[in-house]
């Protein structure tokens, strides 16, 4: 079911879960022209914050958000508390009769309860979207336009270098980045995590882990993720591609593209010492609410956007990857043999 919407002006929204990402979602649905007509939070003083941001009436506010959904009913929803929770305010919003809702990732502690999500939505017919936002950040569709070009030629890898930011957190968000930008989905993961376990900030019950990830496609490109607990500065980007590389240093907002001379570019890769174009740019650093605000539009309006495949996809993959590790870094394919009950302390 496509649901049309020619701007998101006049919608009733409300928000449950106000941390930070909480708080940006309400900037961004404010900055389109939606009606916040509710919020929830376990903690007062987020929910306190977010009247206050809103000038919002104390009856508009609520430590639960189902109870928040049956008294306001809004529109559309935005679901920014922690992945334990997200699913059964997912599945009560759809019965509720929510027309849209967008979830953080990761989409959920486990592919079943993913799939309860979808299936819920679909009865319901309300549009669920996952806040991937690579499709909508320059950092990303630049590099999906110049990948395939003459100068550059076709795709060969993806290499993450990045801080300690934990598979499901962040990590998560590379998965959905390759499918984007590749135009393949990872068909295989091979992980290696690392024995320390450091505290998580959202709570002791969260475990997240960090470590190295080898995602491969069937059709020939694959990504590389190095993010361990011992680095704590810096995400840095490689797109190796049969002519060139293009270097992204994401916090910065810096991009170099080395390119070989176009007289050479039909020499073998073993010549990969050719004499090269190089040019250096600004680029937009990540940012959160810009790519929100683009995500809520291309949601409404019936465009292309992170949907429920899309957040199932990158769950699998970090299913996939404790599989892996699990049984010593041995290919773990992305498909029906996963564990669809098995939860995971993902915050």
């Amino acid at each position: 079911m496509t649901i049309r919407s020619s701007a998101p002006t006049g919608l009733r929204a409300a928000v449950t879960g106000l941390g930070r990402m909480g708080m940006r979602h309400l900037e961004a649905i404010t900055g389109l022209g939606m009606t916040v007509c509710g919020v929830s939070d376990i903690a007062e003083q987020a929910r306190a914050a977010a009247r206050e941001a809103c000038k919002l009436d104390p009856s508009a506010s609520f430590a639960d958000g189902v109870e928040m959904l049956r008294s306001v009913r809004p529109d559309a929803l935005v679901v920014a508390t922690t992945a334990p929770s997200h699913a059964p305010l997912v599945v009560a919003a759809a019965k509720a009769g929510v027309r849209y809702i967008l979830c953080e990732k990761p989409m959920a502690t486990s592919l079943g309860e993913a799939r309860e999500m979808m299936d819920a939505c679909r009865r319901s017919g309300t549009l669920l979207a996952i806040n991937h936002q690579m499709r909508f950040m320059e950092q990303y569709t630049r590099m999906k336009a110049l990948i395939g070009s003459e100068q550059l030629g076709p795709l060969a890898s993806v290499v993450v270098a990045a801080s300690n930011f934990g598979l499901a957190m962040n990590a998560s968000h590379y998965f959905e980045m390759f499918r984007y930008v590749s135009g393949v989905p990872v068909h295989s993961v091979n992980a290696w995590f690392e024995d320390a376990k450091l505290a998580n900030p959202r709570g002791p019950q969260f475990e997240d882990r960090s470590g190295r990830i080898l995602a491969h496609s069937q059709s020939g490109p694959s990504l590389y993720l190095d993010f361990s607990v011992n680095a704590g500065n810096g995400i840095n980007v490689v797109y190796i591609c049969r002519y060139g590389q293009i270097v992204v240093d994401e916090l910065n907002g810096a991009m170099r593209v080395i390119a070989r001379k176009s007289e050479f570019r039909d020499l073998p890769t073993t010549r990969y010492g050719m004499p090269s174009d190089i040019r250096t740019e600004s680029i937009a650093p990540a940012d959160v609410v810009g790519p929100t605000k683009a995500l809520w539009t291309a949601l409404l309006a019936g465009q292309s956007y992170p949907d429920g495949e899309a957040g199932i996809h990158a769950l699998a993959c970090c299913v996939a990857a404790h599989v892996s590790h699990e049984n010593d870094g041995a290919a773990v394919a992305i498909g029906q043999s996963l564990p669809d009950a098995r939860r995971f302390q993902w915050a």
